[in-house]
């Protein structure tokens, strides 16, 4: 397929190319800044009608309210009868209320989750195309007493919900910086025979970028299968320019997803917040790292960038190049044939020997308790549920020591502090560790209002000193455990497409308790003092930050 791109792209003029980009470009800013307008007018026609009605058009005054109020009332309806925390629809109830004809475009626009019926068709055939694609592979099975019944219940409510499936045989590999967690994906792209498939939120210019594009282009020099996906919004004031046509030179396939356009489509908000790297359907990474320099501390922008990065190798790779291919389904409206991809299909389709064993595994096999069970999994904003929100709290309530938490953002619903509070209340120590250097302050001030009524509830609560943290990953008794990219906020659980990967009993749990205790050590403990200690202005701001938080 990349030989294919790079073809026709050498047909196109030059002209031809640069004209595209440019209009590419052109499309995009439109719309980020025409919705901009949009919101701007909406307020500019709010406040005017609101002046109007004082001032000039007191006769009518009583109509416009009342045609107001009748938007406001269809409005909050829609927003009540949606299955969301009540948090997240109180965040938006109020300003459709307070200002009827601004709220409710600007929920439209970046509250609402609403697909076309062709949009929600093709949604849905993609979907069931890669959960029967999950079903090629062997299932495995779990004899009664393998597991834990908490443990069991977890699969059975994840499988029931996802249709993604349990795996065992499948080693796993935890890097607790997103430097060493790079080195083993060029590492591992340099050893791919048939495909490399790659997803991120965020491409930025840079070293990062730079190393990643050269190892894949010499992949697809061999004629291997490389494509890329990349969010389109994301990246919007990273990309570089000329990335597409970089990428079709080398004969990489890239397109982006959820592509910023004039349609102003109101899955606007909906991102693809996932990173994926597929190699072959038997290798494969997720965690928290974007193709951004800052995320291999190349370049410091918030202190010591600290993220993870998790490797699976075995049967449970075949999860997230299944995730890949659906999204490249979507993404590219070509539908795709599963089957085809499958490591043992490729294999068969292969003329020539394989020279190097190495080639299809070169991590060192590990004593079968030690590879545990993996579950990859997505979630995504367009059902009607948090599965990644269910699956944290899943996780919480089989604990019976101790939970680890890491997240860049801390903005819970009531339901999620509810939980945290009662798993540290049943004796259960809960750690929780956030930035010490935040990217976004009022992201941060927003995180602080939720430390009280955590540490009253006897929670632990840690800021990176070094700097940000932006892993997103929970520990439970050693035993337990997710590593991803489903932050604790808003966002991840509603809004965006996540993925994540549940372990039981995998030797990279072992590895990630290390690292707890190694951050945890660097790392401040927050007291009742440091709360006490701030102004009267900031805790007011925080007091309205919180009300708001769904919406940051």
């Amino acid at each position: 397929m990349g030989a294919m791109t790079s073809t026709a792209l050498h047909q196109t003029s030059k002209p031809e190319v640069v004209r595209a980009s440019k209009h590419s470009r052109l499309r995009r800013w439109a719309t980020t800044w025409g919705r901009a307008a949009i919101i701007a007018l909406a307020f500019s026609v709010q406040m005017l009608l609101l002046v109007a009605v004082l001032t000039f058009l007191t006769e009518w005054s009583s109509a416009i309210l009342a045609a107001q109020s009748v938007l406001a009332i269809i409005v909050m309806l829609f927003i009540l009868n949606g299955r969301r925390e009540t948090t997240y629809k109180l965040a938006w109830i109020i300003p459709v209320l307070t200002l009827p004809l601004l709220g409710s475009v600007f929920y439209l626009f970046y509250g609402a989750t609403v697909m076309t019926r062709s949009q929600r068709e093709r949604f849905d055939a993609a979907t069931q195309r890669a959960r029967d694609a999950l079903r090629l592979l062997p299932p495995t099975h779990l004899p009664p007493g393998e597991v834990p019944s908490p443990v069991r219940r977890q699969l059975t409510y994840l499988e029931s919900i996802s249709q993604y499936r349990v795996f065992d045989a499948t080693d796993t590999a935890y890097y607790p910086v997103g430097e060493l967690g790079f080195d083993a994906m060029i590492e591992a792209i340099g050893r791919a025979r048939h495909y490399v498939f790659a997803e991120y939120f965020i491409v930025a210019g840079g070293k990062m970028l730079d190393r990643l594009i050269d190892a894949l282009a010499a992949k697809a020099a061999e004629g291997v299968d490389v494509r890329f996906l990349y969010d389109d919004l994301g990246s919007f004031f990273t990309l570089p320019v000329n990335l597409k046509e970089r990428c079709e030179a080398a004969g990489i396939a890239i397109i982006p997803v959820n592509p910023v356009g004039l349609g102003f489509t109101i899955t606007f908000q909906n991102r693809d917040h996932r990173k994926i790297l597929s190699i072959d359907g038997r290798v494969a990474f997720t965690g928290g790292i974007n193709i951004a320099d800052e995320y291999i501390n190349e370049i410091v922008r918030f202190g010591h960038w600290k993220d993870t990065v998790l490797r699976l190798e075995g049967p449970g790779a075949w999860g997230l190049a299944v995730m890949f291919l659906q999204m490249w389904e979507l993404a590219s409206r070509a539908q795709v044939d599963y089957a085809s991809f499958l490591p043992a299909t490729q294999d068969a389709l292969e003329a020539r020997p394989v020279e190097d064993a190495k080639a299809l595994t070169h991590v060192p096999a590990v004593e079968e308790p030690e590879r545990g069970h993996v579950a990859p999994f997505d979630d995504t904003p367009f059902d009607d549920l948090s599965l990644g929100s269910d699956i944290y709290q899943h996780l919480m309530q089989a604990a019976k020591h101790s939970v680890d938490i890491f997240t860049p953002y801390l903005v819970l619903s009531d339901s999620m502090v509810a939980q945290l509070a009662a798993t540290s209340r049943s004796g259960v120590r809960v750690r929780i560790v956030v930035p010490g250097i935040p990217d976004k302050w009022y992201v941060s001030l927003a995180t602080h209002s939720y430390y009280r009524p955590l540490m009253e509830a006897g929670i632990e609560v840690y800021e990176y000193t070094p700097g940000f943290i932006h892993a997103k990953s929970m520990l439970v008794d050693d035993e337990l455990g997710l590593v991803g990219t489903i932050n604790f906020d808003f966002r991840s659980f509603y809004l965006h497409q996540e993925c994540a990967v549940w372990m039981h009993q995998s030797a990279a749990l072992a590895e990630l308790r290390s690292d707890v205790e190694a951050t945890v050590a660097v790392s401040r403990r927050i007291t009742m003092e440091d709360l006490t200690d701030t102004t009267m202005v900031k805790r007011l701001l925080q007091a309205m930050l919180r009300v708001f938080a769904p919406l940051l």
